[in-house]
């Protein structure tokens, strides 16, 4: 009985383009309207948007102006928050695509640590053989015994005025180095390797010209520790309070401070090569 009186005054909805010709083409003008509409928009709100864009580079422009030392600085350079932040992307991303893609694919946990350290080492020699016969001519010149303090920090900001010229030029070996530590590894998947050197060139060069320089704890690779979460992050998921760990990447610090935790890997993870 129920299911008779629903079939009976069952009425079946009326679609939006029934009618006549004429009322049909109202509502096509209607909706061609709201088309523009939204077309005019959309195309607003990209003009906001990258006056925004504008305004916030001006605004950087001027915070730079007002802190001592900063107006040599090229508004594109990355200031050390940002210099943090693209550090604690960079393990979370192109890190862990190379770990679980290629690394676990194709080496033991001392493999591992040994193309994560290595990786590192090279690219700070890269760029330390780079800067250093700079530094050596100057304080021979000026008879000092070192140059730290204003004397660097002025040609760090002088450097950062001039970044991206200053990388290409120091980064051109980049390539052969990474090419012989693949080798050496077997390691296959040229594009992610590659991808992962060219980004860790990057932050690297940038936290060495970044005033104060930023610094990685390289020489902690490989070392046992207990997790805490205050200061390490986990390549593979959650890991307890105090749970073995080995460390991957490193801390990077500015002075003391912690900017970007280590990247850690549980002692128990179980890897197909191990």
């Amino acid at each position: 009985m129920k299911n008779n009186y629903a079939k009976e005054n069952y009425q079946k909805p009326q679609d939006y383009l029934d009618g006549t010709q004429e009322e049909l083409k109202g509502k096509i003008k209607l909706l061609m309207n709201k088309l523009q509409l939204t077309k005019k928009e959309k195309e607003n709100l990209t003009k906001e948007n990258q006056n925004l864009q504008h305004e916030i580079l001006q605004m950087q422009s001027h915070l730079r102006c007002m802190v001592s030392g900063f107006s040599n600085t090229s508004i594109q350079f990355p200031m050390a928050n940002e210099l943090s932040n693209s550090i604690a992307e960079f393990y979370k991303c192109e890190c862990f695509d190379i770990f679980f893609d290629v690394l676990t694919q194709e080496l033991n946990l001392k493999g591992i640590i040994y193309f994560f350290s290595t990786s590192m080492i090279r690219i700070d020699k890269i760029i330390q053989e780079y800067f250093q016969p700079l530094f050596k001519n100057i304080m021979e010149v000026g008879c000092f015994n070192n140059i730290d303090g204003p004397i660097l920090n002025v040609m760090r900001k002088s450097f950062q005025g001039n970044y991206k010229s200053i990388y290409e030029k120091c980064m051109r070996n980049q390539t052969s180095t990474r090419l012989e530590l693949q080798k050496y590894l077997k390691l296959n998947n040229n594009d992610l390797i590659e991808a992962f050197f060219n980004k860790l060139s990057e932050i690297m060069f940038n936290c060495y010209i970044s005033d104060p320089i930023l610094t990685f704890d390289i020489q902690s690779i490989g070392q046992k520790i207990s997790f805490n979460q205050q200061k390490h992050d986990p390549i593979d998921g959650f890991i307890k309070n105090k749970e073995e760990c080995i460390i991957l990447l490193p801390a990077v610090f500015k002075n003391q401070e912690l900017m970007a935790k280590s990247l850690v890997l549980s002692y128990s993870y179980q890897l197909e090569n191990n």
